[in-house]
């Protein structure tokens, strides 16, 4: 009687089977990828071989991806995958990216082990597999063959008589059992593959770190343009109404006769209206400051501190194009560092710095005032203006610091990572 157990492991060896099968396969076509690897890598160096590597290395992640679909299944769990995309479309970038990615590396990494022991692992299945059928069915056929070539189910066996055919079947039964052990086979096999083709946990994090960074940073600049996009409709859009209902009002009122009932009416409707107008600037000025639109950051600021109720210098490089959330954290930044300036600190002179490296801009707001803020936030206390540029400054992974001694003078420090 058979027991479920040896059922259950009859089936989970035809399923390794098959897929140390595969593995043969797959190891060919890893051999003449690494053949291809070798003649683009040739190639690239005499100039004429980028756009091969470029193919090659696609036809690599597309085997690899199955190979990681494959051996998920035999593992029962996922086998990650992450490729860096290079943002320019041509071949030299794109193989620069592809050839600086470590997931590259790993793929090449995994055709070599596939090339070896999973060609060598699958050759041996089948040697197995095969020589089972040829040894179990030995006894329909041997006596057809010539004499001078006989059967050999084992080196050195040769099937020349009746009593040899007859317990050939046994020696084929014995490679089947040998193939019972092929799912731990299978297992470990899946196991090294699934090692090689994943990142290490480091180059895992330090890749999520990397994408989420990117996301983030695409999200922040749609958030950006969405931002510009409603400072718009609400300036030429709801403004503009309201603007034409005030005028439309002070019409109605000129052509009612003086003692008409509706007339007292117009004049504060009116009024609401222009304080609603008055509103709905600040809401647009806090959203996304037209003047940014208008003048670029430089030109904001220089306006910020030409409005400041003290004097106020602004010294600036040319910072270039800006992402737009970068350029509103930038200036809303600097203005709430020169409003608490002026509130706080009873400064005679406020000077605003910006610089700008590759990938960082950094504004520095310099009063000569009492100082003293240092000791307010060791202390934990914190205006909202203060909470506010540094919820603004964490979102971009920017910093901030403050230098304010008693006395002072003040200074303020923001850096914004800027190249994106």
């Amino acid at each position: 009687m058979i027991t479920t157990g040896f059922r259950q492991q009859v089936r989970l060896a035809r399923r390794a089977t098959g897929t140390l099968l595969a593995g043969l396969l797959v190891g060919l076509f890893a051999l003449l990828l690494l053949v291809a690897w070798v003649l683009a890598a040739a190639l690239s160096v005499l100039g004429v071989g980028l756009p091969l590597l470029l193919a090659v290395s696609t036809a690599t992640r597309r085997l690899t991806g199955w190979e990681r679909r494959r051996l998920g299944r035999v593992l029962d769990r996922l086998v990650p995958q992450r490729y860096r995309e290079s943002p320019d479309a041509t071949v030299l970038a794109r193989v620069r990216t592809r050839l600086g990615d470590s997931a590259t590396w790993r793929d090449v990494g995994w055709l070599l082990v596939a090339a070896t022991v999973g060609l060598l692992l699958g050759a041996a299945v089948a040697y197995l597999a095969l020589s089972a059928v040829n040894a179990i069915s030995t006894p329909l056929w041997w006596w057809l063959l010539a004499p001078g070539d006989p059967v050999t189910p084992l080196p050195g066996v040769a099937v020349t008589s009746w009593p040899r055919a007859v317990a050939t079947p046994a020696i084929g039964l014995a490679y089947l059992a040998i193939l019972l052990f092929s799912p731990r086979v299978g297992e470990l096999y899946a196991a090294w593959g699934a090692r090689v083709l994943a990142p290490a946990r480091s180059a895992s994090l330090a890749e999520r770190v990397d994408y989420l960074s990117r996301t983030r940073a695409e999200v922040l600049e749609a958030h950006g343009t969405e931002l510009r996009r409603i400072e718009r409709d609400l300036h030429d859009g709801l403004q503009a109404k309201l603007v034409n209902v005030s005028v439309y009002l002070g019409l109605l009122d000129q052509a009612l006769e003086a003692e008409h009932p509706v007339r007292k009416f117009a004049e504060p409707a009116r009024n609401q209206i222009q304080a609603a107008l008055v509103e709905l600037r600040a809401v647009v000025r806090s959203i996304y400051p037209p003047i940014l639109s208008d003048r670029g950051l430089v030109g904001a600021l220089r306006s910020l501190a030409d409005d400041c109720a003290v004097p106020c210098e602004l010294v600036a490089d040319d910072v270039g194009d800006l992402p737009a959330a970068v350029e509103s954290s930038a200036y809303f930044g600097a203005s709430e560092a020169v409003t608490n300036a002026v509130r706080h600190a009873r400064p005679t002179l406020v000077r605003i710095i910006v610089r700008r490296s590759p990938d960082t801009l950094v504004i520095r707001v310099v009063d000569n005032g009492s100082g003293g803020l240092t000791d307010v936030l060791r202390d934990g206390a914190t205006g909202t203006g203060i909470a506010g540029i540094r919820t603004r400054m964490r979102a971009f992974d920017g910093t901030f610091t403050v230098v304010s001694p008693v006395g002072g003078p003040t200074e303020v420090r923001m850096e914004l990572p800027c190249g994106w």
